[in-house]
């Protein structure tokens, strides 16, 4: 059976890791990140693979595009939507 995965969830988690060590976000729990990776997601476009072949295929055109400038904005503007009403008390 294959395992169908989002080559942009990778990204996304990849990213917003580097982001978390450089500026502090007003909460960091495991909720406030799903939500921020959830957010993010949802405005970026999706890279499915299912092979290793497929996997360094989309690596190497995601590498190509300069998608990582687009991953930070939507992390950037996910994590204040979240600081603004977090999903917690």
């Amino acid at each position: 059976m294959y395992e169908l995965k989002n080559h942009t969830e990778s990204v996304v988690q990849h990213v917003l890791k580097e982001y978390m060590e450089k500026y502090q976000l007003p909460c960091a729990c495991e909720l406030c990140q799903a939500d921020i990776k959830a957010l993010s997601l949802n405005q970026l476009p999706s890279r499915y693979y299912v092979s290793l072949r497929g996997e360094i295929l989309t690596q190497w055109e995601a590498d190509s595009l300069p998608d990582k400038a687009r991953v930070i904005s939507a992390i950037v503007n996910a994590a204040q939507r979240v600081a603004e009403t977090p999903s917690h008390s």
